[in-house]
């Protein structure tokens, strides 16, 4: 038997953004229960803006998991503005799990900085906002 892995999500919501904070260690196999856990909390928190955390949490995986996942997300998900936060030495990752998940019609971009982050996710809800106004 393999070893439980552990990890911990917080939430909070500031300036109408939910910022999901997610620590601690993950693997394949607790990857699909974390993906659920945080679809959960975007639907039952109902804000279009998305700041994901992920500086603290352990584990990464290739281009054909991330691939496979951003491609087979639930046909249910909202479809929110993302904004993920991670560490400077996973950038090469960066530019494929973007394209991925734009190509798959979700907005998303990724940052080291989690008040450029933020600053993203305003912008983009304040063109949101004037493009709904002039319809």
């Amino acid at each position: 038997m393999g070893k439980d892995t552990e990890y911990k999500i917080s939430t909070s919501e500031k300036e109408g953004i939910l910022e999901i904070v997610i620590k601690g260690e993950i693997t394949k196999d607790s990857i699909g229960k974390l993906q659920s856990e945080v679809i959960e909390i975007i639907k039952s928190k109902n804000l279009q803006n998305v700041l994901a955390d992920v500086r603290k949490l352990k584990g990464r995986f290739g281009y054909t998991e991330a691939y496979f996942r951003v491609r087979n997300y639930p046909s249910d998900i909202p479809r929110v503005n993302t904004a993920c936060v991670d560490l400077v030495k996973h950038a090469d990752y960066q530019n494929f799990h973007e394209n991925t998940t734009v190509n798959a019609g979700y907005s998303f971009k990724w940052f080291t900085n989690v008040d450029d982050a933020r600053a993203w996710l305003k912008k983009i809800s304040e063109k949101q906002d004037s493009i709904s106004m002039n319809e």
